[in-house]
C-alpha cells in the first residue's frame, strides 16, 4: 500500500512540475522598459517647451540651460535607473545593456549641445532649423531600447531583425 501512495505521489509531483515550468527571459526587465518609456515622454514634453523658447525675443535667456534645469536632474535620476537596472541583468544581456549605453551618449550628447546653446539658428529664415534632427536621435535611441525590451518581452528572445 505504501508502495502505491509512493509512486502516486511521485506521479502527481512530476506531473505538477513538468506543468508549472518556468522560463527567465534574460534582458527583459519591467523597470527598464517603464523608465525608457517614461523618458521618452518626458524628453518630447521638454522639446516642445525648448522649441517654443528657440525664437523669443530674449531667445538667449530662454533656451538657457537653467530653465530646463529640473528636467535634466529628472534625465540624470532616469539613466541612472536605466544603468542600476541594468546590472541586475544576466550575462547573455549584452544588448541591453549596450542599448543603455546608447541611451545614455545620445542623452548627454543632447544636454551638452544645450549647454552650449544653439546659436546657429536663424529665426528670420523661411525655413527654421527647429531642431528636430537632435529629437529625431533621441527619440530613436530610446525607441531601440523600448522596442528591444517589449521584443524581448513577447517572445523571450531576440530577433535578427
Amino acid at each position: 500500500m505504501k508502495v502505491k501512495v509512493m509512486i502516486s505521489f511521485l506521479l502527481m509531483a512530476v506531473l505538477f512540475l513538468e506543468g508549472c515550468k518556468v522560463t527567465l527571459i534574460t534582458g527583459y526587465n519591467e523597470t527598464i522598459d517603464a523608465t525608457a518609456t517614461k523618458m521618452k515622454s518626458d524628453f518630447n514634453l521638454f522639446f516642445i517647451k525648448l522649441s517654443r523658447a528657440l525664437c523669443t525675443a530674449d531667445t538667449a535667456h530662454d533656451q538657457n540651460i537653467k530653465n530646463f534645469q529640473d528636467y535634466y536632474d529628472n534625465m540624470e535620476v532616469d539613466l541612472r535607473t536605466l544603468k542600476d537596472r541594468a546590472v541586475f541583468l544576466g550575462n547573455k544581456s549584452g544588448i541591453v545593456k549596450q542599448q543603455i549605453k546608447n541611451v545614455d551618449s545620445v542623452m548627454h550628447g543632447f544636454k551638452n549641445f544645450h549647454t552650449k546653446g544653439f546659436r546657429d539658428i536663424d529665426c528670420n529664415a523661411n525655413f527654421k532649423d527647429d531642431k528636430h534632427d537632435l529629437s529625431d536621435d533621441v527619440n530613436l535611441s530610446l525607441d531601440a531600447l523600448i522596442k528591444l525590451e517589449e521584443e524581448i518581452k513577447a517572445t523571450g528572445s531576440i530577433s535578427n531583425n
